[in-house]
């Protein structure tokens, strides 16, 4: 339990450092407060006009108090609303934030589901035919780019054999499973494929020297069956790297998930961020940001908690 209190207290102070730097960034913005005031009250803005917005924008009011009465504002739920749409920003961001999870975390599925059988049977059957063909493919796919990836995924399986539909239109899980799952597959194995590749050396290596140790050759001479022996005795000492890559990746996922949005026409949180830097919503790109961060810092967290399961050492040694 300490264990756990002591990373959580740690990942709380990541997040105010995080929300706070990232209010920093935004005063540091092309244009400053010229900008946030020319958006939101016009070109032809009167001096009275300005001054006016800019109390309404606490923009008098000093940094430490803006980020307070942010951070409010944020927990609570009141976000505002667009400046050039009038739309509310917490809908906004409610629409797309199903849409980038769903690719987030169907993209590590698939690239784990992948990577894990395949580097498990490569390991124990080092050095064969299967096991050079999974490595060299594997080395090939390191080096295609999401944004590679995605076109030629969409030529191939939209446009000449018509089997997925494009652009992709989300659909709920509940209403409709099928077409849900058809509107992801796409780029849910585009975003899979280097993040597969790169799964499948790491753990590749760490069963190799896992399967060479004195505990896996008792329990091959107790007469423990393979399946048995790879997935229960090897697999589980051999997952560090492979968890630890899992979570860093977080960070590559929401890259992707920028450039995959765009290409598939998702209308997702990498596509709201994007479109919101163009049209200068600053509000909605700074919630965006930090949103994402969040899942970034709570998923390490729970990686940290992983940690603890896989070796109860950690637990011990912190």
């Amino acid at each position: 339990m300490s264990y756990v209190l002591r990373r959580l207290a740690q990942t709380l102070f990541v997040v105010v450092a995080v929300t706070f730097l990232t209010s920093i960034a935004l005063r540091f913005m092309p244009g400053g407060e010229k900008v946030l005031i020319g958006l939101t009250t016009g070109p032809g803005a009167t001096p009275e006009q300005a001054a006016a917005k800019v109390k309404e924008l606490g923009l008098d009011r000093p940094f430490i108090t803006q980020y307070v009465s942010w951070m409010g504002d944020f927990v609570t739920g009141n976000w505002g609303t667009t400046w050039q749409t009038n739309q509310s920003i917490s809908a906004e961001i409610k629409r797309a934030m199903p849409t980038s999870l769903y690719l987030m975390i169907y993209g590590q599925f698939v690239a784990l589901g992948l990577a894990i059988p395949t580097a498990v049977w490569s390991a124990y059957r080092q050095n064969t035919r299967f096991d050079r063909m999974a490595s060299t493919s594997a080395f090939g796919m390191l080096s295609l780019p999401n944004f590679i990836v995605a076109p030629l995924l969409v030529l191939i399986f939209s446009v000449t054999w018509n089997i997925f539909p494009f652009p992709s239109i989300y659909r709920s899980l509940w209403d409709s499973p099928i077409e849900h799952f058809k509107a992801f597959a796409l780029p849910s194995f585009t975003i899979a494929i280097p993040l597969y590749a790169g799964y499948m050396r790491l753990l590749r290596a760490d069963m190799i020297a896992s399967l060479q140790s004195d505990f896996i050759t008792t329990a091959r001479a107790k007469g423990v069956s393979t399946p048995s022996l790879l997935f229960v005795h090897g697999l589980r000492p051999s997952l560090f790297s492979l968890v630890t890559s899992a979570a860093v990746n977080i960070g590559a996922l929401m890259g992707g998930v920028v450039i995959v949005e765009q290409f598939s026409l998702l209308n997702g949180m990498g596509r709201l961020t994007v479109e919101s830097i163009f049209r200068r919503e600053y509000p909605t790109v700074q919630y965006a940001v930090v949103l994402l961060a969040l899942i970034y810092i709570f998923v390490n967290f729970f990686v940290d908690m992983a940690y603890a399961w896989i070796d109860p050492r950690v637990r011990a040694g912190r």
